[in-house]
Order: C-alpha cells, then structure tokens, then sequence
C-alpha cells in the first residue's frame, strides 16, 4: 500500500460526515452521489487491509443508508485521529492521514 492509495481520502471527506463513533467503531454516512458511486471494486484496497486480528479488522458498506461501519483497534489507531480525518481542518486531516497510514504500514510488516 502507498500513501497515494489512500489520498483519494482527502477528497472524498468533503463528502462524508461520522454519524456515530465510538472507540474501536466508526459509522460515516455518506451523500447519496457518493454512495451510488462506489463499489467492491473501489473498496478493494480496504477489504486488502482488512484482518479479525488486525489494526483495521472489518468494514460493511451499506449503500440504502448510504454508510459505511470500519471495525479497527482502538488500541493501534487512536479515534481522535479518524475524528481529525473527517473533520474540517485540512491540515489535521493531512496529519491524521499520514499517521493512519504509518500505523496501517506497520500492521503490513507484522
């Protein structure tokens, strides 16, 4: 995985807002346009660094609601830094990102 791969995420944020959070699971909800628009093809890079056991453990994408539920380890990725990612700050979104990244590399190597 790059960090390439994942800076479609900087803009499609603009796009989603967290509906619900709590430490270990986040539930995004995305505009209609947005959901009708992705598919398992598009989400093929996150079901590769999905594990049970793993920092980033399970996603469900529901397009009727039109969210989208990540399951991750609080214990390696800090929620604050997924809430900075979805927040309106670009440049705390640009860190969050990079720190997601790192973590979910490190994860790769283990």
């Amino acid at each position: 995985m790059q960090l390439d791969d994942l800076n479609g995420l900087m803009t499609l944020r603009r796009f989603v807002e967290v509906a619900h959070h709590i430490p270990g699971r986040i539930r995004l909800r995305f505009t209609n346009r947005l959901v009708s628009g992705l598919s398992k093809h598009r989400l093929s890079a996150l079901e590769d660094l999905c594990h049970p056991d793993g920092y980033l453990r399970s996603y469900a994408l529901n397009t009727a609601t039109g969210s989208l539920v990540l399951e991750y380890s609080a214990k390696h990725i800090p929620p604050a830094t997924l809430n900075q990612l979805f927040g309106d700050d670009d440049g705390l979104a640009h860190q969050a990102l990079e720190q997601i990244y790192s973590i979910l590399s490190h994860s790769e190597s283990q």
